[in-house]
């Protein structure tokens, strides 16, 4: 199965992180909880391009606080001790000669009073995180900090590797090795609720909905097809749905191109173009029609 050939942005748009991972790290079993994966991901996206060696990398917990919408006064002491728990674990990545555990974090700093971590990757995760070139997986932040369980992170960073194909399939147990739940789920109507639907449930309102199929051996699902939704079949929520009225009667955009737009981009920054495209209009500075540059500015920034 061939992956989407994609480039990395030479300069990142810090409206708009993305997490750079090679294809191994999507696809290697660790364990981890939400918390700690969504600062994991923020953690990669503070990598740039162009950097040739790791820095210690800083995270405000107040930054991470706003890009995952989050309002708990408990976050800073469950963000300390989520730091903490990072430094144990492990990635284990298949390679042709073996097995290869690499742990994630050398070092792990929360400077009290002013709610900053200072997080530094193990060196050995270099040939994963720097200077990638191909077989890597962009992950926009947006669309995975608001989601409650790990694994519907980690199948969102599957669904984004195969996302020019528009489908994957997986072996049940390869899926559940990857996701450290082997062993666990010795029933695989409990892995489907618990998992497999509770993810689909939650990817829903991302850009990587999607729908599966059960391929059996003999009366056992051996594999699971996930196959990317198309656009014309999502369901939008209510405040999707008021959103996608917004885009068409305030910038005159078509059914589909607003549809594209909510389920991509988060409301506070559809809010946000929104005001923008009309001062901008209103200044004088759209020189096309409008719908034409509010489509412009949205493709620039969220890559649509």
């Amino acid at each position: 199965m061939q992956n989407e050939v994609r480039t990395i942005p030479h300069k990142r748009d810090p409206e708009n992180p993305l997490a750079v991972q090679s294809n191994e790290l999507i696809h290697a079993r660790y364990e981890m909880t939400s918390l700690q994966k969504k600062i994991l991901l923020m953690l990669i996206s503070k990598i740039q391009p162009d950097d040739i060696d790791f820095k210690p990398y800083r995270i405000r917990a107040k930054d991470f606080l706003e890009a995952a919408e989050l309002k708990s006064t408990q976050i800073y002491g469950k963000l300390k001790i989520a730091t903490e728990g990072l430094l144990s674990k492990v990635f284990h990545i298949k390679k042709p000669t073996g097995m290869l555990q690499i742990t994630i974090l050398s070092s792990a700093e929360y400077f009290e009073g002013r709610g900053v971590m200072e997080l530094c990757f193990d060196p050995k995760l270099k040939p994963y995180l720097l200077q990638l070139k191909e077989q890597f997986t962009l992950v926009p932040l947006k669309q995975v900090l608001g989601l409650r369980s790990v694994y519907a992170i980690r199948i969102y960073e599957m669904l984004q590797q195969f996302k020019s194909t528009g489908f994957f399939i997986s072996k049940v147990e390869d899926l559940k090795y990857k996701l450290n739940l082997d062993g666990k789920y010795k029933s695989y109507n409990l892995f489907k609720k618990n998992v497999i639907l509770q993810a689909q449930r939650e990817l829903e309102t991302t850009d990587m909905a999607f729908t599966f199929e059960e391929i059996k051996e003999g009366r056992k699902v051996d594999r699971i097809k996930f196959k990317l939704m198309p656009l014309h079949q999502m369901q939008l929520t209510e405040e999707q749905n008021q959103l996608q009225n917004k885009l068409i009667n305030d910038l005159g955009l078509t059914e589909s191109q607003s549809k594209k737009i909510v389920v991509r981009v988060t409301p506070k920054e559809i809010h946000k173009t929104i005001f923008d495209v009309k001062s901008s209009s209103r200044a004088g500075r759209v020189k096309s029609n409008i719908s034409a540059y509010a489509m412009g500015v949205f493709a620039a920034k969220y890559d649509l």
